[in-house]
């Protein structure tokens, strides 16, 4: 998808938030968008929306782009909220959201390293520990 519109306009926070609600009610996940101009995109977009709430990630590796979301963030508040939707998890980071589903918090965690586990039919298993602690993976 392309946003024509040039990035931090106030046009381009109308059309980058008619994309994101529309992606959202479609139950597109992600997404690569095209900025305009060019060189200050792609603008990666990762979506969740459960019971009428939607957490929104985008990883923008222009400064000036990740700025220009931040400066978004409120009018794409109102724009969902206008739509029905909830926008209570919203993140601009360098790196592009990664997963499916609900992003993971742009917050850094330091690294952990994972904890040998014997799975219930004998393999072996592997815990991974991250974030705030929490049971990340289990493989």
């Amino acid at each position: 998808m392309a946003l024509s519109s040039p990035v931090g306009s106030s046009a381009w926070t109308d059309e980058l938030g008619a994309k994101v609600t529309w992606m959202a009610h479609q139950g597109i996940q992600s997404a690569s968008l095209q900025l305009s101009p060019e060189h200050l995109g792609p603008l990666q977009v990762t979506i969740s929306v459960h019971d009428g709430q939607a957490s929104v990630w985008f990883g923008a590796a222009q400064a000036d782009t990740r700025t220009a979301l931040q400066q978004s963030l409120p009018q794409l508040r109102q724009l969902f909220a206008s739509q029905g939707l909830s926008l209570t998890d919203t993140g601009v980071s360098r790196e592009p959201p990664r997963g499916q589903g609900r992003p993971q918090s742009s917050r850094m965690a330091a690294p952990v390293a994972g904890i040998s586990a014997v799975n219930s039919d004998g393999s072996a298993g592997q815990i991974s520990i991250a974030g705030l602690n929490l049971l990340d993976t289990y493989a």
